[in-house]
């Protein structure tokens, strides 16, 4: 009678113990699963956000060749609002360039600046800060990344490339843009989007 009661007092033991386990093991597969679906909701937060600021640059882009016809300028010329014999400065293939709404400039509406000395990836956080977007007081994204503006995780950047014609010939009435936002919230992300911009009046 002792050893048969012993054995069911160690059954019963074992049994708490399995159950403690696979109860555990239930709540790890419930937080894995929480994790995930924070980890990609983040993700597709931070896509959405980047493609967005993504476009807004290809149209500021177009903005500014509009406004040239308007003003009778050569449609890559950097500022519309600017006498060509004065200011002849067209944007150059080869280069980069950030791009931001300016509203507050009667000047110019669009804020147009060239990055120097270019780089990007994981291990250039620090030269990448040339082009990191900030958010101001009214909640906008701007370059300006001053004391009174909240650094984001985002960067932004603008490169024109030459397009060429079948017979590998230089065409001068066009341009292939690609607006690129990155950001660096639970690793390493981009998205960008590649376009082409014509001179369509002159075409």
């Amino acid at each position: 009678m002792i050893s048969i009661q012993n054995t069911h007092k160690a059954f019963s033991i074992i049994e708490v113990m399995v159950g403690i386990f696979i109860f555990s093991l239930g709540l790890v597969s419930i937080y894995a699963l929480l994790a995930s679906s924070l980890s990609a909701s983040s993700y597709s937060e931070n896509a959405i956000v980047a493609s967005n600021l993504s476009r807004e640059q290809i149209e500021l882009f177009k903005n500014i060749r509009d406004t040239n016809y308007k003003k009778l300028n050569v449609w890559n010329k950097v500022n519309p609002y600017t006498d060509f014999q004065i200011d002849n400065e067209v944007f150059e293939l080869g280069k980069y360039y950030t791009l931001e709404n300016n509203f507050g400039n009667s000047d110019s509406s669009i804020d147009v600046g060239e990055i120097t000395g270019f780089k990007q990836g994981e291990d250039e956080l620090l030269s990448m800060k040339k082009y990191q977007l900030c958010l101001d007081e009214n909640e906008v994204y701007t370059y300006d990344c001053d004391s009174n503006n909240t650094q984001t995780v985002y960067y932004r950047y603008l490169y024109l490339e030459e397009l060429r014609d079948e017979d590998n010939t230089v065409i001068t009435d066009a341009v292939k843009v690609t607006s690129k936002v990155i950001w660096t919230k639970r690793g390493y992300h981009e998205f960008y989007i590649d376009t082409i911009i014509t001179d369509w009046r002159r075409i």
